[in-house]
């Protein structure tokens, strides 16, 4: 055997076949996980934005607003009728109510007992006041049992997102 052989061997060949094999799916598999990762930071940034929006809100125009969500991922915003003292509920966008898409859910988590009633779809579980306070809340989006994160305040500090 004096001539020396070239080509791969056969460990060779199959090394490359299973980086190949590797990297092929992990390309595949990234939009799916990507996408449900996408579809829970875009809803967070929504909100987050919103509830900026209405608090700067009800300090400038210093009337008292609110936010709740039902059972069907609906989350609603309201505003306190000075003269009445009732909620009623906003319907001029950005904020009228808003369904979730299918796959997200919400679930509200007010860290201070509330004087509202539980359960009453008619007023909000967080209130925001004229001097920039807040109800303190933790607000919980899930995607599919997967992704989750939290909008979240102590009711003074602003309102961040915090990753499960």
């Amino acid at each position: 055997m004096g001539a020396k052989e070239r080509g791969f061997t056969l460990i060779e060949l199959l090394v490359v076949v299973v980086i190949i094999g590797v990297l092929l799916g992990i390309t595949l598999l990234s939009p799916i996980t990507g996408s449900v990762h996408h579809r829970v930071q875009k809803e967070a940034n929504h909100l987050l934005a919103l509830f900026v929006q209405v608090r700067d809100k009800a300090l400038i125009e210093n009337r008292v607003f609110g936010f709740s969500i039902d059972g069907q991922n609906t989350y609603r915003w309201w505003q306190l009728q000075a003269e009445t003292q009732q909620w009623v509920a906003l319907e001029k966008p950005p904020f009228q109510s808003r369904r979730l898409p299918d796959g997200l859910a919400l679930t509200l988590e007010s860290l201070e007992e509330s004087m509202l009633a539980e359960g009453d779809e008619q007023v909000p579980a967080v209130v925001f006041l004229t001097d920039y306070q807040v109800t303190p809340f933790r607000l919980h989006i899930l995607a599919d049992q997967k992704q989750s994160l939290y909008l979240t305040t102590d009711g003074l500090a602003d309102i961040e997102r915090v990753r499960e």
